[in-house]
């Protein structure tokens, strides 16, 4: 295991920790969809359609869903950066000449809001990309160690989190690990919390194409 996977894991496992500290204390996440948050301005990949359908179905025969926001299928994303307060100008030609970015789902973990499938960048393309965008002008950098870090959020949580729900997660927690994915195109956004397509602009979009003589 590479030291950059090491460190995701344990980084997810902290955070999944600290959300079931927090419960057990009956701190509840709070969320409800229909509050205007935001809007928040971001780096995202929509996983590809079959992927992000057998994903939904995986979220969709869990137990105990009906206070939590469950992301639809369009929604599914993966984060490449928050671009908040960044001047854009350069943002792309920082972007061309890249490979789209492959990924390997890793499996479920909670975080104190979320139920979230880990993934994996199964090279460096991903860091390479959020190396760049450290350079554009008003970007806050990124701890080191998080440019390997990437998730999909797959329900918002709202209210307590049943222990059925906690169960059947830890039971499932390695559901579809392995499989893979790529993101060979990326969207500047600007949208609220969840992605909400009635509150998401679309600011411009960079398809990342894989060159001739790529394997």
């Amino acid at each position: 295991m590479q030291p950059a996977e090491l460190i995701a894991r344990f980084a997810f496992a902290a955070a999944d920790a600290d959300a079931g500290i927090r419960w057990s204390l009956r701190q509840a996440p709070v969320f409800d969809a229909r509050l205007r948050v935001g809007p928040f301005t971001t780096l995202v990949g929509f996983l590809p359609p079959a992927f992000a359908a057998t994903l939904a179905e995986s979220v969709a025969a869990l137990p105990a869903l009906a206070e939590h926001f469950r992301y639809p299928l369009a929604q599914l994303h993966v984060t490449v950066r928050n671009l908040d307060g960044v001047d854009l100008a350069g943002l792309p030609a920082l972007l061309e000449g890249l490979q789209p970015i492959p990924f390997r789902a890793d499996g479920f973990r909670f975080s104190r809001e979320t139920l979230l499938l880990r993934v994996l960048p199964a090279d460096p393309t991903l860091r390479c990309i959020r190396r760049r965008l450290d350079e554009l002008p008003g970007m806050r950098r990124g701890w080191l160690p998080r440019r390997d870090l990437a998730f999909a959020n797959v329900l918002r949580l709202n209210g307590p989190v049943a222990a059925e729900l906690r169960r059947t997660v830890s039971q499932q927690r390695r559901a579809l690990a392995g499989r893979r994915f790529d993101l060979d195109e990326l969207f500047l956004i600007r949208t609220d919390k969840v992605g909400s397509p009635a509150r998401t602009d679309v600011l411009d979009r960079y398809s990342l194409r894989r060159s001739a003589d790529s394997p």
